[in-house]
């Protein structure tokens, strides 16, 4: 069980979200028995998305611009809610999709330099000329003529007829927004797998709230049970000192628990933009629920086809191709044409025409090392980008095996855990006949009551494992978002 949750803990480390880079504190176990339960920590790791914001120390993707205004009361919220929230206000989704409007507004630069360019002018002289030498004044000749008022107005056509740079930078630009598109597909994921586990994790908080709440109530009738005991002179007064020690382990247990299920509901607000304020009630309870029966290779393939940022990575090593050949196609003659017309008069009655025609011919000879540097950088982007789209579709591969290995532990475990908790359960039951007969003390039915409790958080961690390890699943095979109601029963 140790090794089990050990290894989605170390998965969970690689893709879901953590606050201020460390991760949640795992949650207190009241045993050594027990296991931890493991926190989501960072969602964006292992993906290609190329946001900037991403590299920062705050998380994009733990924050939100909050997009609904404080409801009166508690609200109810549904996982699907949840998620439709965090998709519509969450930092991480809203930076990609900003970087995929750059993207288009650099597709866009790239495009002018191979569309007309047309000008026009207007413009308005008033000026005085010197005809002759000024010498000429000995012999009262006027030496200025003017000054003369005239108009003149235009419009020039600027177009290239054949860049081959220019045409392979706007292939090159053109790969690149298929891949920001891609990444801001690959972000929806990241953002399903983010609000997906932080509500999760709340809803683990809960059952774990609830369950240290039954140990109370057991734990103060068990201390009552012991008054009255003591004061009939049936039992010594250290088995009422041993009860209280009990009640007062169970109600400090349980305000540790409250206390971490508030911190949780807060990352929750911060990741789908509910007001940091809104009070809310969960109503999609943490269970069991059987992942669907999918083959590895079937998996494999889907991850294959599903992946947007595995896509995105092949785009950018596209684009990265492209930019090397437009470095080298600097060399080649580029081929255009200008043309203007313009009209110049004193007055509008008497206006004249004048135009212009050429072609031009450019042939680089000589740029001093210029291009040859422009390709050398260019080729390295290019083998960096390919390596990287090579590390990731192994990376792809083993996230989707780890993930399945992961799923099919979490499913015995659960299994187990059920099992032990239904004879901690029957323990306790046998304890507590053999206490109220007199055969046994108060400290072998403390101890039953440990071994219950302990199963029971047993009994959650491995439910959140085995949810955790879902979520985990469809992020590796890149198809979170559709098949999230599948794989946690949400509707």
């Amino acid at each position: 069980m140790h090794l089990l949750t050990r290894n989605i803990f170390i998965a969970a480390t690689a893709l879901l979200l953590s606050l201020d880079g460390r991760g949640f504190l795992a949650a207190q176990s009241i045993s050594a028995n027990s296991i931890p339960t493991p926190r989501p920590l960072d969602p964006s790791t292992n993906s290609t998305n190329p946001s900037a914001s991403a590299t920062q120390s705050q998380n994009p993707y733990l924050g939100s611009i909050p997009g609904m205004k404080l409801q009166p009361g508690v609200l109810p919220l549904s996982l699907k809610q949840a998620v439709d929230l965090a998709l519509g206000t969450n930092l991480g989704l809203l930076d990609a999709q900003q970087t995929d409007l750059g993207d288009r507004a650099a597709r866009l630069h790239a495009l002018s330099a191979l569309l007309p360019h047309l000008e026009a002018s207007a413009s308005q002289h008033y000026a005085a000329a010197s005809m002759i030498p000024s010498d000429a004044r000995e012999i009262n000749v006027p030496s200025i003529v003017g000054p003369v008022g005239y108009g003149e107005f235009g419009i020039e056509l600027q177009q290239k007829i054949f860049d081959a740079r220019s045409n392979l930078l706007l292939r090159s630009a053109n790969a690149a927004l298929k891949a920001s598109a891609l990444s801001t597909l690959d972000s929806r994921n990241i953002v399903v797998l983010a609000a997906s586990s932080a509500y999760i994790t709340i809803a683990a908080s809960q059952s774990r709230v609830d369950a240290d709440k039954a140990q109370l109530e057991l734990a103060k009738a068990l201390e009552e049970q012991m008054k009255h005991r003591v004061e009939r002179g049936v039992s010594p007064e250290i088995d009422l000192i041993r009860a209280t020690v009990e009640e007062r382990t169970a109600e400090q247990r349980l305000d540790l628990a409250k206390t971490q299920f508030e911190k949780d509901k807060l990352a929750l607000t911060r990741i789908i933009g509910l007001p940091i304020e809104q009070q809310f009630t969960l109503t999609t309870p943490l269970s069991y629920t059987d992942a669907p029966e999918n083959d590895l290779k079937v998996m494999l393939d889907s991850a294959e086809a599903s992946r947007n940022d595995l896509k995105a990575a092949s785009s950018t090593a596209e684009a990265a191709t492209l930019a090397t050949k437009a470095a080298s196609a600097r060399r080649l003659p580029t081929v255009a044409v200008d043309a203007s017309y313009a009209g110049i008069g004193t007055t509008p009655a008497h206006i004249y025409s004048a135009y212009d025609v050429s072609g031009s011919v450019r042939i680089p000879l000589f740029t001093g090392g210029e291009i040859a540097s422009e390709v050398h950088s260019a080729k390295a982007t290019e083998v960096r980008r390919a390596m990287e789209y090579r590390d990731l579709q192994a990376r792809v591969q083993y996230d989707v095996r780890s993930a399945y290995l992961d799923l099919q532990g979490a499913q015995h475990s659960v299994s187990v855990a059920t099992e032990n908790l239904a004879l901690a359960r029957q323990g306790m039951k046998e304890a507590n006949d053999r206490f109220e007969v007199g055969v046994s003390n108060i400290v072998e039915l403390l101890q039953a009551q440990q071994v219950v409790a302990a199963a029971q958080d047993n009994y959650i961690s491995s439910i959140y494992v085995h949810n955790l390890a879902k979520l985990m699943l469809i992020r590796a095979t890149g198809t979170a978002e559709k098949d999230l109601p599948v794989y946690l029963g949400e509707k």
